[in-house]
């Protein structure tokens, strides 16, 4: 199958960027199970396992951008029109209540889809071969949290203002403790 994932910013990601990591390592899966993946992403994104990277341009209707070969597309923020080729949104963020989402929107967590009246989701699945092997018995002064805690809605119980009074701390993308 011919796959376009579309997003509005660059991959990959180089230090952080939850969604292009996401899209990323997707893509790669896809591909590995012999999908012809492609990628219309913002300028200077570049992928070596992608059939094709497109620039993604916000000024141009975002049909005129996805080439006629695609057989099914996978958008990662909301489009502006209904596309003409077979899509699937997945939704990434937060917003308010009163969002309309299309039925064809995936979410990424049970609470997600039911704070947005939606029933399907998908956790987003991670490369698990770029992460250092957990050592469970040793005392760790980090932790690894892939996301913004700040959000209310994800129920923390702490902000990253914490982790500067030394109150938590947060480990890096890929698993070092922070610098901070």
């Amino acid at each position: 199958m011919k796959i376009l994932i579309v997003n509005n910013s660059i991959i990959p990601a180089i230090k952080y960027g939850g969604t292009e990591r996401v899209i990323w390592d997707l893509g790669k899966e896809l591909n590995k199970l012999g999908h012809q993946v492609s990628y219309l992403v913002a300028k200077s994104s570049t992928c070596p396992f992608a059939d094709k990277v497109y620039e993604y341009d916000p000024s141009i209707e975002i049909n005129e951008q996805i080439p006629n070969k695609i057989d099914v597309v996978h958008l990662n923020f909301q489009p502006s029109s209904i596309l003409k080729k077979p899509y699937i949104t997945t939704f990434h963020g937060n917003v308010s209540n009163e969002f309309t989402f299309e039925k064809n929107t995936v979410f990424v967590s049970q609470n997600q889809a039911t704070r947005y009246h939606g029933s399907i989701y998908v956790h987003n699945g991670l490369d698990w071969d770029r992460y250092e092997k957990p050592q469970i018995g040793v005392d760790r002064k980090y932790f690894h949290f892939l996301g913004d805690a700040s959000w209310k809605v994800k129920k923390c119980g702490w902000r990253h203002s914490d982790n500067k009074k030394g109150k938590r701390k947060t480990g890096s993308t890929w698993g070092q403790p922070s610098k901070s």
